[in-house]
């Protein structure tokens, strides 16, 4: 583990930004979920199990969305070092992409675990009894898949802003991943249908609760009543996996042609 390495993961874990946005700002609606939404949820195992899926899947993609504000946001304000160490230095533009990604998937992680540990606990408080994934595995990798998404797309996020030379869009780019899993939450209530395969925030949820819970979940209309049509989880998982890959190649190039914006520009937009 290199030096950077440890100071990058450091510097994420103890920022109060990512800690608020991620963790602080979601625990509250972890309590929502449990002792306001729970309140029309049969006490069976089963209609517990399904409704807990329902919950981490969707609180999981809110919070990576908040912890990516944080990541777009430090990238930002380092852009210019970070050209001048992959053009001057040994540390090729493809070694620094792996050890930010390394860094930011150990606080990611981190984060996914303590919703997990937080969902299962008050939710066990809540209903009275644990329950535990069915395919613990699985909900695995797709908790691994689901961070490197995130952190894919942060990245894209902030190559974007220093290419285009935009630091005044910085606040608003940077939310653009909250903005956007706020709008995969609606499916909570609204059918999106096919759209679900289209985009990664849905995907992530659909995966996540196929793992929690055994079963495929429906393409939206959680909450309400009636037929449902259920995701294939096949295809979300191709879909997510083909938006990371999309996203990592962009990242690549955009690294390479990237000159850096300085913190003084930052501060004055």
């Amino acid at each position: 583990m290199t030096k950077y390495l440890k100071m990058n993961a450091k510097s994420l874990l103890t920022n109060p930004y990512l800690l608020f946005w991620s963790i602080l700002f979601i625990e509250f609606w972890v309590f929502m979920w449990a002792y306001v939404f729970g309140n029309y949820i049969p006490s069976g195992e089963e209609a517990v199990r399904i409704y807990s899926a329902t919950a981490y899947g969707n609180l999981l993609m809110l919070s990576l969305s908040g912890a990516a504000i944080t990541i777009a946001s430090s990238l930002l304000h380092s852009s210019k070092s970070i050209r001048y160490v992959t053009k001057y230095t040994k540390l090729s533009p493809s070694r620094f992409l792996f050890e930010n990604l390394l860094s930011s998937l150990i606080a990611l992680l981190a984060i996914s675990a303590v919703m997990f540990i937080s969902v299962l606990g008050v939710f066990f408080g809540r209903f009275g009894f644990l329950i535990l994934p069915i395919d613990m595995v699985g909900l695995a990798f797709s908790i691994v898949l689901s961070t490197l998404f995130i952190y894919a797309l942060s990245l894209f996020l902030n190559f974007l802003i220093v290419s285009l030379r935009a630091p005044r869009s910085a606040s608003f780019i940077s939310f653009i991943p909250m903005i956007l899993a706020f709008t995969a939450y609606s499916a909570l209530w609204i059918d999106i249908k096919n759209a679900v395969y289209l985009s990664p925030f849905n995907c992530i949820v659909s995966i996540c609760y196929y793992y929690f819970s055994g079963q495929s979940p429906p393409t939206g209309n959680f909450f309400m009543e009636g037929e449902k049509t259920l995701v294939n989880v096949g295809l979300a998982m191709a879909s997510l996996m083909a938006w990371v890959a999309f996203l990592i190649i962009l990242d690549i190039v955009l690294l390479k042609k990237m000159r850096g914006i300085g913190v003084e520009d930052i501060r004055t937009t």
